[in-house]
């Protein structure tokens, strides 16, 4: 998540949804504890990769979804302003993620 390159950040952010997304016991807490939550809401402002303004965001809405600590501290890093900024977003599949 910390490289520069377009490409990597997409396929690190989709590991980390995927891994977000399992049904029975995601490891919202560790990806919490590994510091990248803010690094995925500053991903959000990425307007000329719509792509991975989609990876994050569902992967925000995951840790979100976990206890009331968790959707804190995603409100804490600053997602709730970005999300609907991407409310307004031409590409639907973000505006959609971003309810």
């Amino acid at each position: 998540l910390t490289s520069t390159d377009p490409a990597m950040q997409l396929s690190s952010t989709t590991e980390i949804r995927k891994l977000l997304s399992i049904e029975s016991s995601p490891p919202i807490q560790e990806v919490i504890d590994s510091g990248i939550v803010p690094r995925l809401v500053q991903f959000l402002s990425m307007d000329d990769n719509p792509p991975l303004q989609f990876e994050a965001a569902w992967a925000l809405t995951n840790i979100a979804s976990g206890t009331s600590d968790h959707t804190r501290m995603v409100i804490g890093a600053g997602a709730v302003p970005m999300c609907v900024r991407l409310l307004t977003s031409p590409n639907d599949d973000v505006r959609e993620q971003a309810v």
